[in-house]
């Protein structure tokens, strides 16, 4: 009786949603860099994610972050990659998590300290690829006033066409000792190391 009645519910909402897309409006991006056009890029804040993880109670699991508030500019080399700069900007009291109040605990005086240094930036120094899709990018990562070498694993996405240009999508993963930027509280219960996991996508700037 009840799949009686719900077949004719789910066709009337097949016909008000009208005709499925196959897709084929969709390209899939393209995956040689030599395809995205040479210039400026602004980070698109909207497809933007920076997710931090660290050792939780000695290892026993990890807490995870997610800072929700980015900036970035990217000068691409289409020919050349790896002669390519990037520099993004971090807002500290954008972190979020789901334990309640927590966010503005590790905003505050114990952890990120944010009235006092009210951003965390990195800056590329170096691009070495690996792969015509993969490499290592080498920036200044500037955290509590502290300035430190910092190397991400980043893959290229692909190029896709926006509505005002080209758009690149870029994946990253990194790591760094917090204790070496002085953040030394609660080291033991939790973790040293502070893992980094970066989806982005940058809009050509005209």
């Amino acid at each position: 009786m009840v799949r009686a009645r719900l077949l004719p519910a789910l066709a009337a909402l097949a016909l008000l949603a009208g005709p499925l897309s196959t897709g084929s409006a969709w390209a899939a991006p393209d995956r040689n860099p030599a395809s995205a056009p040479t210039g400026t890029y602004a980070l698109d804040t909207r497809h933007a994610a920076l997710v931090a993880r660290i050792d939780h109670q000695a290892g026993v699991s990890k807490s995870v972050f997610r800072f929700d508030k980015l900036e970035g500019s990217l000068k691409w080399d289409g020919q050349k990659p790896e002669q390519s700069s990037l520099s993004v900007t971090i807002d500290p009291t954008s972190i979020n998590t789901p334990v309640a109040g927590f966010a503005a605990e590790l905003a505050g005086d114990k952890f990120f300290k944010s009235t006092q240094f009210p951003t965390i930036t990195f800056v590329s120094k170096s691009i070495a690829l690996q792969s015509p899709t993969t490499g290592k990018v080498t920036g200044d990562l500037t955290f509590l006033g502290v300035t430190k070498p910092v190397v991400l694993d980043v893959v290229f996405s692909g190029v896709g066409k926006a509505k005002d240009g080209a758009k690149l999508g870029f994946a990253a993963t990194g790591k760094f000792d917090r204790r070496e930027f002085g953040l030394t509280y609660l080291v033991g219960p939790v973790g040293a190391e502070v893992e980094l996991q970066i989806d982005v996508e940058f809009d050509q700037v005209k």
